[in-house]
C-alpha cells in the first residue's frame, strides 16, 4: 500500500500517476520506476515552475501541472507519450535537443519562437527553455530535464511596445519633416523652477542656432530679440506666464546669430497650469513669417504708390481737360482733342504697368508715339537706354503725342513726303547729367509759330517744377524743331505733385 502512495503530492498530474496500473508507458507502475527518474520527477511535481522530463531514448514525456498549462488542450493526453509523438510540429527541434543533451551537454533558448498546435490550431508561441541531462552513477545520460517558461505574452507586449515606439519615431520624423517644410520649430519651457528650455532641431534652424543650443537659457533668447522690440517681447512673455492666460501669441523680430539676418517670428503656445493656476509648462511653435511680413510691407508700399499715382493721374486729367477746353474752337474739336489726349495717357499707363517698379523705357515711350501715326517708315528714332520715372513718363508720352498729332494735322506728317527724327542723349553740363530730347520735322509744309503757348510746354513746366526742365519749339522753314532739356535725376524720379491744376 505504501508503494502506491508515490509520487507524493504533485497535484493533478501526481494523482494521475498514482492511478496508473503500469501499462501506460512501458516503464511499469510508477512506484517501480528507476530511482533517478522518481527523484527528478518528484522535484518537478513539487515545483510551481513548468518542468518536463524526456525519459529514455524515446523521450517519454513526464511533467508537472505548470507544464500542463503550457501544453494546453494536449494535456493530459500527451502525458507518458514520446515527445516526438506529442509535439510533431516541432519534431526537428526535439531531435536536436535529444542529440545534444544525450551527448552530455546542456542547451538553452531565450524567446524561442515556435508554432504549436496545442489548442487545435497553429499558434505563435515564444519560450525560454533550459535543457539539462539526467545522469546515472556511471555518468551515462538517462533523460532530459527541461525548465520551460512561456514568454508569449511578454514578447507580444514587447513587440507592441516596439511597434508603438517605431510608430512614434516615424511620426516624429514625419512631424520634423513637416516642421522643416513649414518652417515651424517646436519648443518646450519648464516653468516650475525658472525657465528650462528645450528646442527642436527645426527651432534651432529657424533661429540660426547650433545643435548645442537645444537647452539655451532664457537670457540667450532675450538677447536674440531685435533691440527695438526686446523689452516689449520679454515683458509680454513674463506677464502672460505670471497671469492666468493659457494661450500665448506674439510676433517679433530676431537677429539670427548664424548670419546676422533679421527674421520675423510668430510664436504660438499653450501654457499648462497646476490647480493653483501657477504656470508649470509652455509648449509651442515658432514660425518664420519673414516672407509674409516682407510681402505685407511690399503690399503697403504698392498701395501707397497706387494712391499716389491715382492722385497724380486725376490731377493730370484735370489739367488736360482744363487746357483742352480753354484752347478749343468748338465743342466737337474739344471732344476730339480731349479723347486723343486721354488715349495717349492710357498708353503711357500701359507702359508703366508693364515696366519694372512702375517705370518705363524711353524707347517704349517713343514707339508708342509711332503707333499713333501708324507709318514707322517716316520716323527715325534713336537714343541710349533710359528708364523714365512714372510722372515724367506720362508727361513725355503726352508731349510726344501732341507733337505727333500736330505733325499729322499741320506738319511733316500731313503730306506724303515728310519725316520726323526723334532722338535723345545724355550730356554732362557742369558736372550734372542732363537728358536732352529733340523732335525734328522735315519735308512738310511751312509752319508758323502759334499765337499762344502750347499744351506741351505747360506740361513740361508742370512736370519738372524748379528742376531746371526747359522745353523750346523752333518753327524753322524746314519744319518744327522741339527740344527738351531736363536734369537726368528729375527725369527718373520726377514724381512730384506740384504743378498747375487749371
Amino acid at each position: 500500500m505504501a508503494e502506491r502512495s508515490w509520487p507524493v503530492g504533485g497535484g493533478e498530474v501526481g494523482a494521475k500517476l498514482r492511478a496508473w496500473a503500469g501499462g501506460e508507458t512501458g516503464l511499469g507502475p510508477p512506484p517501480q520506476w528507476p530511482e533517478r527518474l522518481k527523484s527528478a520527477l518528484q522535484v518537478a511535481l513539487a515545483s510551481p515552475t513548468p518542468m518536463v522530463l524526456f525519459w529514455g531514448p524515446s523521450g517519454i514525456l513526464l511533467y508537472n501541472d505548470a507544464y500542463g498549462v503550457i501544453a494546453g488542450a494536449k494535456h493530459p493526453a500527451i502525458l507518458g507519450r514520446s515527445v516526438f509523438d506529442a509535439w510533431p510540429e516541432v519534431v526537428d527541434l526535439h531531435r536536436e535537443v535529444m542529440q545534444v543533451v544525450f551527448g552530455g551537454k546542456s542547451r538553452s533558448y531565450r524567446d524561442l519562437p515556435l508554432v504549436l498546435h496545442r489548442n487545435g490550431v497553429a499558434e505563435d508561441v515564444w519560450l525560454n527553455v533550459d535543457y539539462s541531462p539526467i545522469f546515472d552513477d556511471s555518468g551515462a545520460v538517462l533523460g532530459v530535464l527541461a525548465v520551460v517558461i512561456e514568454t508569449t505574452t511578454l514578447v507580444g507586449a514587447q513587440r507592441e511596445r516596439d511597434a508603438a515606439e517605431q510608430a512614434l519615431r516615424r511620426r516624429e520624423r514625419e512631424l520634423a519633416q513637416v516642421q522643416k517644410i513649414g518652417k515651424v520649430g517646436g519648443l518646450e519651457v519648464d516653468l516650475r523652477d525658472g525657465f528650462r528650455n528645450r528646442r527642436s532641431p527645426e527651432y534651432l534652424l529657424i533661429h540660426g542656432l547650433p545643435p548645442e543650443a537645444e537647452h539655451e537659457s532664457h537670457e540667450d533668447w532675450v538677447r536674440r530679440i531685435h533691440p527695438q522690440e526686446r523689452s516689449m517681447v520679454e515683458s509680454h512673455f513674463l506677464e502672460t506666464v505670471s497671469g492666468t492666460a493659457r494661450d500665448y501669441q506674439i510676433e517679433y523680430r530676431i537677429v539670427r546669430p548664424s548670419d546676422g539676418a533679421v527674421r520675423w517670428i510668430s510664436a504660438l503656445a499653450q501654457i499648462e497650469r497646476d490647480e493653483s493656476g501657477r504656470a508649470t509648462r509652455l509648449i509651442g511653435a515658432h514660425l518664420d513669417i519673414t516672407e509674409r511680413k516682407e510681402a505685407e510691407a511690399q503690399q503697403r508700399l504698392l498701395m501707397q504708390e497706387l494712391a499716389h499715382r491715382v492722385k497724380n493721374t486725376l490731377a493730370m486729367i484735370q489739367a488736360i481737360a482744363s487746357q483742352t477746353l480753354r484752347g478749343a474752337t468748338s465743342l466737337e474739336a474739344a471732344n476730339e482733342t480731349f479723347s486723343a489726349r486721354l488715349a495717349a495717357l492710357s498708353r503711357a499707363h500701359d507702359l508703366l504697368v508693364a515696366g519694372q517698379k512702375a517705370n518705363a523705357p524711353m524707347a517704349g515711350i517713343a514707339e508708342s508715339v509711332v503707333g499713333i501715326q501708324g507709318d514707322s517708315q517716316r520716323f527715325t528714332i534713336g537714343g541710349p537706354d533710359i528708364v523714365v520715372g512714372p510722372r515724367p513718363a506720362l508727361a513725355l508720352t503726352l508731349v510726344l503725342h501732341e507733337l505727333a498729332t500736330n505733325a499729322v494735322k499741320y506738319g511733316a506728317l500731313s503730306n506724303q513726303t515728310g519725316r520726323v527724327t526723334l532722338s535723345w542723349r545724355i550730356d554732362e553740363i557742369e558736372g550734372v547729367s542732363h537728358f536732352r530730347l529733340r523732335w525734328q520735322e522735315s519735308g512738310g509744309p511751312p509752319v508758323a509759330p502759334p499765337s499762344r503757348r502750347g499744351f506741351g510746354s505747360r506740361l513740361i513746366e508742370r512736370t519738372f517744377p524748379s528742376q531746371g526742365g526747359r522745353a523750346e519749339s523752333a518753327y524753322l522753314p524746314t519744319g518744327l524743331v522741339f527740344t527738351l532739356d531736363a536734369p537726368l535725376d528729375a527725369l527718373k524720379d520726377g514724381d512730384g505733385e506740384n504743378g498747375e491744376q487749371g
